[in-house]
């Protein structure tokens, strides 16, 4: 006789693949660079500040700044972001505890 995989195991699984995913792009700042080589003058906007510059005008770096930002969060992305630092917070103070009692223990 054949055994059947185990479902909830199976989810689990893919549930923590799912998280370890997305904690490895927060923690890596891929969101974030990939936000900050989007703020970047172009060549244009370059020329555009250093011919007000020798103009004689007052800049404002902020007028020359193309922004084109997308959030692309969700309720989704909100929630994983929820259950990382859930789950960081657990892990932190449980090894926290686990590293006072040994330390209790042993010293």
């Amino acid at each position: 006789m054949k055994k059947q995989p185990n479902r909830f195991l199976q989810i689990l699984g893919l549930l923590f693949v799912v998280f370890i995913a997305l904690f490895i792009s927060s923690k890596s700042g891929y969101y974030e660079a990939s936000l900050n080589d989007k703020i970047v003058l172009t060549d244009k906007q370059i020329e555009k500040f250093e011919q007000d510059v020798l103009n004689g005008e007052v800049v404002d770096v902020n007028s020359y700044i193309l922004e084109e930002r997308k959030d692309y969060s969700n309720k989704f992305t909100n929630a994983g972001d929820k259950f990382n630092e859930v789950v960081e917070g657990f892990l932190t103070d449980g090894l926290q505890g686990a590293f006072k009692v040994l330390k209790t223990l042993f010293l």
